[in-house]
């Protein structure tokens, strides 16, 4: 039980590394929260400091998600109940995370890491619907709370995941959802950032 409790404190330890905070230091010497959206996400990093900082910590965001799952189920195995609370610790500290004053990002980088890492076909086939609404509406927002309502169903058609996993899946895409409300109200009075595809040098 010692193992299992220290596994939960560490995928959240994990979630918690602000890649965007770091690499805002690091870029420009600034805090990220400080400019655009105020999250700590691959997005708003976009925003403040152009598309290459941006990848870079969508990368690290999305290592977060499998590193945490991939040392879940490497200690706990069939377990389903530990691992799904190491990836809900995960997702929790990416969006409030110890190491950035409890002010993180939505959560949706390190979420996609670790549906990746758990189903891949179905986090392939959201990921190109994602691009896909990006694309036509300019709102990432748009693209992560659309994914958010429709992987459970395809997760479901595809893939037939263990109850544990599918309820957590379940959980995770509502707790994007919640941490997209603040974009859900721009989005109706009209005020919601658009994606600028300008190369910022």
């Amino acid at each position: 039980m010692f193992l299992k409790i220290l596994l939960v404190i560490l995928s959240y330890l994990i979630g918690s590394i602000p890649s965007a905070l770091i690499l805002g230091k690091l870029w420009k010497g600034i805090d990220v929260r400080n400019y655009g959206s105020g999250n700590l996400g691959a997005t708003n990093v976009l925003r403040v400091l152009g598309w290459g900082p941006a990848v870079i910590v969508a990368v690290m965001d999305v290592g977060k998600g499998i590193l945490a799952v991939y040392l879940a189920q490497s200690f706990l195995h069939s377990d389903y109940l530990f691992v799904l609370l190491c990836v809900i610790a995960a997702v929790i500290g990416h969006s409030f995370p110890i190491f950035a004053g409890f002010r993180g990002g939505r959560s949706v980088g390190v979420s996609f890491g670790i549906l990746f890492y758990l189903f891949p076909k179905s986090s392939l086939i959201i990921f190109f619907i994602a691009i896909i609404i990006v694309a036509v509406t300019q709102y990432k927002s748009v693209a992560s709370i659309t994914s958010a309502l429709i992987y459970p169903f395809l997760l479901y058609h595809i893939e037939k995941p263990p109850m544990e996993y599918f309820i957590g899946v379940i959980l995770v895409c509502l707790f994007i959802i919640y941490r997209h409300i603040p974009n859900i109200k721009r989005l109706i009075k009209g005020e919601e950032h658009k994606i600028s595809w300008k190369v910022r040098r």
